[in-house]
């Protein structure tokens, strides 16, 4: 399946993927994984165009919103693959955020 990032706010489930997305960018552009920054960090971050296309690339393909939004993601996605079982996943580096969103995640999945 992939990255799911549940939170209070749209913006703040999008911003628990940036870290990483930067991370990968940087890794695909310098040959190596940097420790994860602050998302804040990561918005300030002037880039090539090179390391932009990878950022931009490292943000698709995952599901990412409120409660309501990745209920309604995974529903679609479970539908359309006709999946009986899926592994989700998320790499972050505001670990309570990171928590937050694994809880979210385990209420709207039935787990909590």
């Amino acid at each position: 399946m992939g990255t799911v990032a549940v939170a209070r706010t749209p913006r703040d489930a999008h911003r628990l993927l940036l870290p990483e997305a930067w991370a990968t960018a940087y890794s695909r552009t310098h040959g190596a994984f940097p420790p994860l920054a602050p998302a804040e960090d990561v918005e300030r971050r002037v880039t090539t165009s090179k390391e932009h296309g990878f950022y931009e690339s490292g943000l698709t393909g995952h599901i990412a919103g409120t409660e309501e939004q990745v209920v309604h993601e995974l529903e679609t996605v479970i539908k359309e693959t006709g999946a009986q079982e899926v592994l989700m996943t998320t790499s972050a580096y505001d670990r309570e955020a990171l928590v937050d969103s694994y809880r979210r995640l385990a209420r709207v999945t039935g787990l909590a």
